[in-house]
């Protein structure tokens, strides 16, 4: 006989078993992301194990602390609790950098409180690739791929690639077995190899953004016209900012001060972040950076080595001192939430490989370079190391920041000095065609975009 009371306990009891799995399973999920989250820290982020004074990571979710007699009264600078977690991911990956720093300063993070930062989705568009073949022929590879490539360094001939210390000299005699004399500035192979990159990357349908061209720097102008131009404004933005102090800024007004000082204090890092800038503002899919390597042992570059090796940075690795801003702790931030970092390791991964298998060229392990030692943390990829250079620390964006071949190498240089245009230099080109044929075989083997 059918008993009413007996019936409602039942379904009571299911009820009970059922949200008892709900919160056994929320449980759970909060300590798979727990886990996840600080061995990637530990894995990535810090370099010393000297940073937990700056983050928690508990079962309320990410803490960000501005010091440690902050975090010991739980006075936290931001915070993500864990089912905020995606959309906060969202908004990251849709806003513009100075609006996250406007997030960031509101203290905690929620999608209510946040959500009017969301930007309004446009109509899809045709961006600027007009000739894709509207046939049943299946789209390029790379189509509506957007990627930016940063020829690194700004020389486009031996004059700045001594301002820069990017310049290699060896005299030809018999004792070192060079014929003729030799001279390599970096900046003329970096973007000779970006502008091959380029073309290629194109080819297969992809949008593609350089952040210089060959006579100037990312503020469109040439270093010196920069110096004419703004040298006296930013001095003056960077003491306001106590950036640097009062006899310096006399020093880098003054008419006696050298060039060189100028661009290793002044030029070199606001250019690097006017990249960032240009970088994050076209939101790329992908970031290149492209760089050729020395032998760090081998002084001055006035003679050759025999040593040779291919290498990829990604962002992390901090170091004790690395977070003592609200805008690199952001950052922090930033890498251990989204997964850039991960992207970062993947491709940059999938073009070490290329590198290896066009170059020749071996793979840098973790005891053949000093800077890998001391500054860098190893991933699961080989030749892919956690670095925090300014330019991986702030893309937001998945990032190969490859540096390839020893350009002082005793083969090396002999092949990169051949041609005045360095597009047509064979080695060069083998380069380009290296970090092609790597990006293309990692989104060929990812899922479709």
């Amino acid at each position: 006989m059918f008993n009413f009371e007996n019936e409602m306990k039942n379904v009571f009891h299911i009820l009970l078993l059922l949200l008892a799995d709900a919160s056994l399973f929320a449980q759970e999920n909060v300590q798979s992301k727990i886990k996840y989250h600080t061995e990637k820290a530990q894995n990535y982020l810090d370099k010393e194990k000297a940073l937990g004074s700056y983050y928690s990571i508990t079962e309320e979710g990410i803490k960000i602390f501005s010091s440690a007699e902050e975090k010991k009264i739980n006075k936290q600078e931001f915070f993500v609790p864990w089912k905020e977690l995606g959309s906060f991911y969202s908004i990251i990956k849709n806003v513009k950098p100075e609006v996250l720093n406007q997030i960031y300063a509101s203290g905690t993070y929620t999608y209510e409180s946040c959500k009017k930062y969301f930007p309004v989705t446009a109509p899809a568009k045709n961006l600027l690739n007009e000739d894709q073949p509207t046939s049943t022929l299946p789209p390029a590879t790379l189509y509506r791929y957007k990627i930016a490539i940063d020829p690194g360094h700004i020389a486009h001939n031996f004059e700045m690639g001594d301002l820069e210390k990017k310049h290699i000299i060896i005299k030809g005699d018999s004792i070192n077995g060079i014929k003729d004399s030799i001279e390599i500035a970096e900046g003329m192979l970096t973007y000779a190899t970006a502008i091959l990159l380029k073309e290629k990357l194109e080819s297969e349908g992809a949008i593609v953004f350089l952040t210089r061209t060959a006579d100037k720097c990312a503020f469109g102008k040439t270093y010196h016209q920069w110096k004419k131009d703004d040298l006296k404004k930013a001095v003056d933005s960077l003491y306001k900012i106590g950036e640097i102090k009062s006899w310096q800024k006399d020093h880098f007004n003054s008419s006696k001060v050298k060039d060189r000082d100028i661009f290793r204090v002044i030029f070199r890092d606001l250019e690097l972040a006017k990249r960032v800038e240009l970088i994050n503002n076209f939101n790329p899919d992908y970031t290149v950076v492209i760089h050729y390597n020395v032998d760090e042992t081998n002084l001055d570059w006035i003679k050759t080595t025999d040593k040779n090796f291919n290498m990829c940075f990604v962002g992390g690795a901090f170091m004790k001192n690395d977070l003592s801003t609200k805008e690199k702790r952001f950052e922090f931030l930033r890498l251990l939430i989204t997964d850039d970092l991960e992207k970062s390791i993947a491709i940059s991964s999938s073009v070490m490989k290329s590198f290896e298998n066009e170059l020749k060229v071996p793979t840098a392990t973790t005891r053949d370079a000093k800077y890998i030692i001391e500054g860098c943390l190893p991933t699961e990829a080989n030749g892919v190391y956690c670095r925090n250079l300014q330019l991986p620390r702030y893309i937001h964006s998945p990032i190969v920041y490859g540096e390839t071949l020893y350009q002082d190498n005793f083969n090396e240089c002999k092949l990169l000095s051949a041609e005045t245009d360095k597009t047509k230099n064979k080695r060069v080109q083998q380069v380009a065609d290296a970090y092609f044929k790597g990006i293309l075989n990692y989104v060929n083997s990812s899922p479709s975009k």
